[in-house]
């Protein structure tokens, strides 16, 4: 019956039609036989039992749409005689019914301005909020201190990670520069090793005093491992310094990471809790709350007494014994509007057509398909019993 009530709305009445605007649209697509493919031939001799199993779920699909036509057809009768109905009421027996009618009118037409209205919370949020609304102003500041917090903790987090990176590099310095050390030593070695080479051969060759040079030399020498010595110590000093910095800093930063991960799930909680990613939205969210709640007060009473007279239009209507007397509460205006009924009854008498048109063509498409099977069985007369035993296990029997 869902289906049809939404062609009972009346396009002139907004608010009734913005309530059940789900119901108003047309979600059937009708479809003519002209869209079929004629202009083919059938390979019968070409896997026969896969055409007869397409055929058969073709049959079977026909089957169920008929059925929901049949029954959506019967509803927009029925629709159609409660019209009917309401139009031989006497006009003496119309005054309260006339009178419903238009009291649900104006009072739904007042909903409409409050929904209408800027202040704009949904439901669910609005509910959410109520759920808390005694702790939320204790709550406000907690978050705004938690985000005040988080941004402190953030701000240490990226101080130390700088620090951290800075002693990353000086300590890489301070290997590279052990480093250089090393070949220093390595090359001095070499260079102190070829001069006394030198030395001696010449000394041999010559018969000359290389007793300074070799001096001079060993001089040289001492005075690189010296400085090689000293600096290499100053490295490791320092070395151990940054080390220990370094320790220091990412000691600091787990800690400030745990911090910030304590404080994140608590802001992520709470969050979720409320629905919101900032403190600045919950606290727009809570002010619109407020408004809501002042306009529900004025709301409701507005509520109370359309319910009342939905109540009233509904008992009088069933008097009538109509098939659904509580669709006419979203299509009051057509009750004491003669135009709007006229175009309701168009509207379901169009609906009704297009149901006729539709299981007619779901008649065919079925009726097609069981031909398509006959001539099967005509072209593969050999094939007979299999093709019945597959037709069984359809339920379909030609």
């Amino acid at each position: 019956m869902g289906i049809l009530k939404r062609l009972l709305v009346s396009k002139n009445d907004k608010e009734l039609k913005d309530k059940n605007e789900k119901q108003i649209g047309d979600s059937s697509l009708t479809y003519g036989e002209e869209t079929i493919e004629k202009n083919y031939k059938m390979d019968y001799s070409d896997d026969p039992s896969r055409i007869i199993t397409e055929n058969c779920e073709q049959i079977l699909e026909s089957e169920r749409q008929m059925e929901e036509l049949k029954v959506e057809y019967q509803a927009v009768t029925s629709y159609l005689t409660d019209i009917q109905k309401i139009d031989q009421i006497p006009a003496e027996d119309r005054e309260q019914l006339n009178d419903a009618a238009r009291k649900i009118i104006t009072f739904t037409r007042e909903r409409s301005k409050y929904q209408s209205s800027t202040v704009r919370i949904t439901d669910y949020q609005f509910v959410n909020i109520g759920k808390y609304e005694e702790i939320i102003p204790s709550e406000l500041a907690k978050m705004k201190e938690y985000e005040t917090y988080q941004e402190t903790v953030e701000k240490d987090m990226s101080y130390l990670e700088r620090e951290k990176d800075a002693l990353y590099n000086k300590r890489g310095d301070l290997e590279d520069k052990q480093h250089y050390l090393k070949k220093i030593t390595t090359t001095i070695s070499i260079l102190v090793i070829t001069l006394f080479i030198v030395l001696y051969l010449l000394q041999n060759a010559f018969q000359a005093d290389m007793q300074i040079p070799f001096i001079l030399t060993i001089v040289m020498a001492l005075g690189c491992t010296l400085y090689v010595l000293y600096q290499s110590s100053v490295n490791k000093k320092e070395s151990k310094r940054a080390e220990r910095k370094l320790n220091r800093a990412i000691q600091l930063l787990n800690k400030v990471k745990i911090k910030y991960i304590n404080n994140r799930n608590a802001l992520d909680y709470n969050y979720q809790k409320y629905m919101v990613k900032s403190y600045e939205e919950f606290y727009y969210l809570w002010e619109l709350y407020l408004k809501t709640k002042e306009e529900e007060k004025r709301y409701r009473q507005n509520t109370e007494l359309l319910e009342q007279y939905n109540r009233q239009l509904t008992q009088e209507l069933k008097s009538y014994e109509l098939t659904d007397p509580e669709i006419w509460i979203y299509q009051a205006i057509a009750i004491i509007d003669n135009k709007e009924m006229v175009e309701v009854r168009h509207r379901l008498n169009v609906r009704r057509q297009k149901l006729r048109e539709r299981i007619d063509y779901t008649n065919k498409t079925k009726e097609r398909s069981i031909e398509e099977i006959q001539k099967i069985l005509d072209k593969n007369p050999e094939q007979k019993e299999d093709i019945i035993k597959l037709l069984e296990r359809f339920g379909i029997n030609l």
